[in-house]
């Protein structure tokens, strides 16, 4: 135990990973000084249209939007006809127009779903009626004022993996090398079974220090977008956000966020072990840290600058970095194929992290018993 506290301070002893944590948060929070505080108003417009989207208050939401286009135009042509300008819709008009976009926006959705599910009734596919399954357990009823967990879901797969990558390589990279480079190694390979207990305590510390940094920006997160946007539309079907239209998830946006997470910090935690064995097998740190910074960023690099496809651009993007974003697991319905059976993708990526994880441990491991002492 004592070990593992002194691993623990050497690693946030280090001033540079919260200069860095600080630098980055700053900065990837930037444009949330453009979101405006959720007034009462707001919320109470959002209140009544709350709940189960019935088709009644769909036709209501029809027609209360084509009363709000018409009116617009109307003020269009009179502005014209005065030859003034201003603007086309009150505050509370262009919050109403919001709610009715998003009702006409999720009843899209629906009929792409319904669309989809024609489709796959005379689908021969091997994974059609897993598909299928899927798309009839979605449910898209239900509405509410849902800004605050989109933006947590955003800001998790849009900067986060930037954070977590960036906090690891400098808070870790070092892990080995500073043993190496001050002569600390020779003490501690001197015993076999010093090195079996350095390296657990040395692990542990890392797996720590990766579940800090992920759960320090998290609260910076939730906290910043439910004080500004409000703690309201958990229960949201998960497709109300965009870039998740036509995922078959059947997830609301708790749900998805709280899995989200798990698969940000399973990839964190795999790539703190990645970097622990890339910095056992170096004898410099600046080594240790570009070589673990290159795995971790160069697929990204090959996803934007090479014209990749099919099976070639997933295979890519089952690495670190791509698995921490999380995105592309859910956006649509993907599946590889196991002797027939269909494995989701979110399935996939967790198994093959746990696998790689343990793999580079154990290499880890194997690496430190049969170092020789140097002279």
């Amino acid at each position: 135990m004592s070990l593992l506290k002194l691993e623990l301070y050497k690693i946030f002893s280090q001033k540079m990973i919260y200069i860095t944590f600080l630098v980055l948060i700053l900065l990837s929070s930037m444009y949330i000084l453009n979101f405006e505080k959720i007034d009462d108003q707001t919320k109470q417009f959002y209140k009544a249209w709350e709940g189960t989207l019935t088709s009644e208050k769909i036709q209501q939401a029809e027609a209360l939007n084509d009363q709000l286009t018409a009116k617009s135009e109307e003020k269009i042509e009179e502005m014209k006809a005065n030859g003034t300008e201003g603007a086309f819709f009150s505050e509370n008009d262009e919050i109403k127009l919001d709610i009715y976009e998003n009702i006409a926006f999720i009843q899209r959705v629906e009929e792409n779903f319904n669309q989809k599910l024609q489709e796959l009734e005379s689908s021969t596919k091997y994974n059609a009626n897993l598909e299928k399954r899927m798309l009839e357990s979605v449910d898209l009823s239900y509405f509410s004022s849902y800004r605050g967990p989109a933006e947590i879901i955003d800001y998790s797969g849009t900067f986060a993996f930037i954070i977590t990558g960036a906090m690891l390589l400098i808070g870790l990279s070092s892990t080995y090398t500073r043993e190496y480079s001050s002569g600390v190694d020779n003490y501690i390979l001197s015993s076999r079974k010093g090195r079996t207990v350095l390296s657990w305590a040395k692990l542990v510390a890392a797996l720590i220090y990766a579940l800090s940094v992920v759960a320090a920006w998290e609260s910076v997160n939730v906290i910043s977008k439910l004080y500004i946007l409000g703690n309201l539309g958990w229960e949201t079907p998960l497709q109300f956000v965009i870039r998740y239209d036509v995922s078959p998830y059947g997830l609301n946006m708790l749900e998805f966020h709280l899995i989200q997470l798990g698969i940000h910090l399973t990839a964190a935690l795999g790539f703190a072990i990645l970097i622990l064995f890339i910095s056992s097998i170096s004898k410099n740190s600046l080594i240790s840290f570009f070589v673990s910074g290159a795995l971790f960023s160069l697929p990204f690099m090959a996803v934007e600058m090479m014209p990749m496809k099919g099976w070639v651009l997933d295979m890519v993007k089952f690495s670190y970095l791509y698995i921490m974003k999380v995105e592309f697991l859910f956006a649509q319905f993907k599946t590889i194929n196991i002797f027939g059976y269909p494995l989701l993708y979110p399935v996939a990526a967790v198994l093959w992290m746990v696998v790689l994880s343990v793999v580079m441990a154990a290499v880890t491991f194997k690496v430190l018993k049969n170092k020789e002492v140097s002279i």
